[in-house]
C-alpha cells in the first residue's frame, strides 16, 4: 500500500512538470487518465454481479454435468431477484516515459478497478482507508522504422486486443508488431494462470494476427491463437468429487470490413476446435468444435444519423452426455451486444453486468439488433438499441427466448475532458429466462438506469 502511495505521488509530479514544459534531458513524458462516477438503480440486482466471466470460467458439459469452474451456481439465477440503487468508482492513471529518439517507451497503469460505495474492505465506506489499486499495465517498448515498415517489440504487462470475440483483455507476454500504410501484423507469446513460485503450471498462449486493405474500402483480416492451458479441476455441483483435465485449445478468425460510403458492413467469423482430456479413465475426453458469426451493418445517412443492425449466432451445446464440446468459449473478452446482460452500457464499464463473454452458460448465444446513434450538435449525443436475445440452444424443454431489449444512452459533452451520461434498459424476459429463473418462477423484467460522470485526459 505504501509502495503504491508512493508510486501516485511520483507520478502526480511527473505529470505536473510534463504540463508545464518539464523533461528528463533525452526522456519525453506523457501522462494519461480516466474516471468513472456513476449512480443508479436496478430492480434485479443480480443484473450487476459480474460472475460469468470469459477470464475465470470454462464451460463444457460432460457426463450430464456442467463445469462451472469460477462460476458460483447460484447465479445462474438471473431473473428473480430484488432491486437495489448504487455508487460506482473506477479510475485509472497511465504514465509513460518515452525517448526523445522514439526508439523506447516505458508504460506504467494503475487502477482502481470498480469499487461499490459503501465497501469498507476496499476503502470506499465511512473512514476510507481501504485496498483498491491494481495495475493495469506495465510493459516496455522498443520500436524501430526500416524500409518504411514500423516495427514494434513489447515485453510485459500489455493489452491484447486479438479479437472482440476472443480474447481482448490484458495480458503478460513478448509480442512483436508490423506495420506500413496498407497493413499490419503481429506475433506474440503469453503466460496464463500460472504457479506463483515454482512456474510449474504451464499456460502458454501463441498467437498470430494481420489486417490489411485488400481493395479500396475492403480491409481483410486475419488471427490465429493456440492455447495450452494445462491442467484444470472441473467443478460441478452435481459431482461429489471433482476431476482433474488437460485443455487445448485453438482459434481461426476471419473478418471483412466493408466501407463503400455511406454504407458500411463488418462479417467475422471464428471457429474453435481442441480437445478436452481428464486424467481419470472413468471420463470420457471431449472433443471441442464450435463457432461464432457476426455480421454488422449500417449507413450513415447524414452528419448528424447513423443507422446499424446486428446479427450473431454463438454455438452451444445441445447434448452433455456425447464426446463434443459444441459451444464456443471465449480467453478474455467485454462483449457489446445488450446492457442489461453484458458489456454495452456505462453500468458495465464499471465492470457490472451478467455475462462479459458472448454466452451464457454453455448454451450459446443469439443477438439480433436494430441501432441508431443521433448526435444533435457537438454537446448532446443519443443512442437507442431494439435487440432481441436468445441462447442457440435450447435451456430446458424447446425453450431458448431470453428476451427483447430496449436500450437508450444520452451523452452531454461537458468539455473536450468531461462527458455528462444517462442510460436506462428494459429487457422483457421470454421463455428461455423463466427457466433461468428461481424455482421455475415466471422472469421478472429486469430495469436499469444510470448516470454520471465520465473524466478521461
Amino acid at each position: 500500500m505504501r509502495f503504491f502511495k508512493c508510486l501516485l505521488i511520483l507520478i502526480f509530479f511527473l505529470g505536473t512538470y510534463v504540463t508545464s514544459g518539464f523533461a528528463v534531458e533525452g526522456i519525453k513524458f506523457d501522462f494519461h487518465g480516466m474516471m468513472n462516477q456513476i449512480v443508479g438503480s436496478t430492480n434485479n440486482n443480480l443484473s450487476l454481479a459480474g460472475k460469468h466471466k470469459s477470464g475465470s470460467t470454462d464451460f463444457f458439459s460432460y457426463d450430464g454435468r456442467l463445469n462451472s469452474k469460477g462460476f458460483d451456481t447460484d447465479y445462474i439465477d438471473f431473473f428473480n431477484t430484488v432491486g437495489t440503487t448504487f455508487g460506482f468508482t473506477k479510475a485509472q492513471l497511465q504514465f509513460e516515459a518515452e525517448t526523445e529518439d522514439n526508439l523506447a517507451k516505458f508504460v506504467y497503469a494503475l487502477e482502481v478497478g470498480t469499487v461499490n460505495w459503501g465497501n469498507a474492505e476496499k476503502g470506499f465506506s465511512l473512514s476510507g482507508d481501504g485496498k483498491t489499486q491494481e495495475t493495469r499495465f506495465a510493459y516496455a517498448q522498443i520500436a524501430a522504422d526500416k524500409d518504411n515498415i514500423n516495427h514494434i517489440i513489447r515485453a510485459g504487462l500489455q493489452p491484447t486486443k486479438i479479437s472482440n470475440w476472443v480474447w481482448s483483455e490484458t495480458a503478460a507476454g513478448l509480442t512483436y508488431h508490423g506495420k506500413t500504410t496498407k497493413c499490419s501484423w503481429m506475433a506474440g507469446w503469453y503466460k496464463g494462470d500460472d504457479d506463483e513460485k515454482s512456474n510449474a503450471k504451464d499456460n502458454n498462449y501463441l498467437v498470430l494476427k494481420t489486417n490489411g486493405e485488400l481493395a479500396p474500402n475492403v480491409n481483410i483480416g486475419f488471427f490465429a491463437i493456440y492455447e495450452d492451458a494445462g491442467s484444470e479441476t472441473a467443478e460441478s455441483e452435481n459431482y461429489t468429487q471433482s476431476h482433474t483435465y488437460d485443455r487445448i485449445n485453438y482459434y481461426i478468425g476471419l473478418s471483412a470490413q466493408l466501407n463503400p460510403k455511406p454504407f458500411f458492413a463488418n462479417l467475422e467469423f471464428v471457429y474453435q476446435g481442441g480437445d478436452i482430456d481428464f486424467i481419470s479413465d472413468d471420463i470420457e475426453d471431449l472433443d471441442r468444435g464450435a463457432f461464432l458469426i457476426n455480421l454488422d451493418a449500417g449507413i450513415k445517412v447524414n452528419k448528424q444519423l447513423t443507422l446499424s443492425f446486428n446479427t450473431l449466432y454463438v454455438s452451444g451445446d445441445d447434448n452433455p452426455n456425447d464426446k463434443d464440446a459444441d459451444n464456443f468459449d471465449a480467453i478474455d473478452v467485454d462483449v457489446k451486444v445488450g446492457m442489461i446482460l453484458f458489456k454495452d452500457s456505462f453500468i458495465s464499464k464499471c465492470d457490472h453486468f451478467v455475462s462479459d463473454a458472448p454466452y451464457l452458460l454453455d448454451k450459446g448465444l443469439i443477438h439480433h439488433a436494430l441501432m441508431a446513434n443521433y448526435k444533435l450538435d457537438k454537446k448532446h449525443s443519443f443512442f437507442t438499441a431494439l435487440r432481441y436475445l436468445a441462447t442457440s440452444k435450447d435451456v430446458g424443454d424447446d425453450e431458448n427466448s431470453i428476451g427483447t431489449e430496449l436500450d437508450f444512452k444520452y451523452a452531454y459533452k461537458l468539455n473536450k475532458f468531461v462527458n455528462l451520461r444517462f442510460e436506462a434498459a428494459c429487457l422483457v424476459p421470454g421463455g428461455a429466462a423463466d427457466l433461468m429463473s428461481h424455482d421455475g418462477k415466471e422472469a421478472d423484467t429486469i430495469f436499469n438506469i444510470g448516470t454520471g460522470i465520465q473524466f478521461k485526459f
